[in-house]
């Protein structure tokens, strides 16, 4: 048997290529949509919050946030308190795809789920809660 971190890894791959397709329609990338979900569920939030949340260095959210502003998806403003700061905010065209891009992620983790019984679904969810939160907590203390 593959070993547990193999697995992940290759699920995390095929995520992505499936993420990649479905988003290509919207003129997103494959991890665009962390960052649209982030920003739309906190509107206002900083680039280092926005790092921080989703697990990934500043310097790519900055790149990234480039790209995502220079399509029209986002707006980054100096924070008032602290110009060296900028603040992320969702503009409409965001807002008028995030249901639809949470819509994508549920049929995909639907569709992989779809072999596991109901009654099994929330004990691998539960346990993969754990290993994630282990994962975390692990990499966030040794910080």
């Amino acid at each position: 048997m593959d070993s547990f971190v193999k697995m992940i890894n290759r699920i995390a791959r095929l995520s992505a290529l499936y993420r990649e397709k479905e988003f290509k329609r919207f003129g997103l990338g494959e991890m665009h949509h962390a960052y649209i979900l982030g920003v739309c569920a906190e509107p206002g939030i900083s680039q280092e919050e926005l790092a921080c949340k989703i697990f990934i260095n500043k310097s790519n959210v900055a790149r990234q946030l480039a790209q995502l502003e220079q399509k029209g998806f986002i707006t980054r403003q100096s924070d008032q308190n602290d110009a060296r700061r900028l603040r992320i905010f969702p503009t409409a065209k965001s807002l008028a795809i995030e249901a639809e891009i949470r819509s994508i992620l549920a049929d995909w983790n639907q569709s992989l789920l779809a072999e596991i019984p109901k009654e099994q679904q929330e004990a691998v969810l539960s346990g993969l809660q754990t290993i994630m939160e282990k994962a975390e907590t692990n990499m966030c203390s040794k910080k």
